[in-house]
């Protein structure tokens, strides 16, 4: 039997299936990491699922080594603009949910 080769997703496939994944919240998983950038930040879960919905991309979507598609996304919420980082589940249930990695904004 040969080794499966990894799903395949190019920027504009990448951004449509985090915007269909974080337009069900309970998908979206904060790591502890983005959830201590919020707090510093004063960024709410509101604004990064804005940005993830409705965000541009940042740079080119990349898989990381634990074969997750990894994408940073950028957008304008309540007068801030915002980046979200984060990596699509592509593991147990391919594209499920999404675990966002850290969230900066400009001051």
């Amino acid at each position: 039997m040969t080794n499966p080769v990894p799903f395949r997703l190019n920027d504009a496939n990448a951004l449509r299936l985090l915007r269909e994944i974080a337009a069900d919240s309970a998908r979206v998983v904060l790591l502890t990491h983005a959830k201590q950038r919020m707090r510093q930040r004063q960024i709410t879960l509101a604004q990064v699922l804005d940005v993830m919905r409705k965000g541009r991309m940042a740079e080119p979507a990349t898989v990381d080594i634990h074969g997750n598609w990894k994408l940073t996304v950028c957008g304008s919420s309540c007068g801030q603009e915002i980046s979200v980082a984060g990596a699509i589940d592509m593991n147990d249930e391919p594209g499920k949910r999404v675990f966002v990695i850290t969230v900066f904004g400009s001051d």
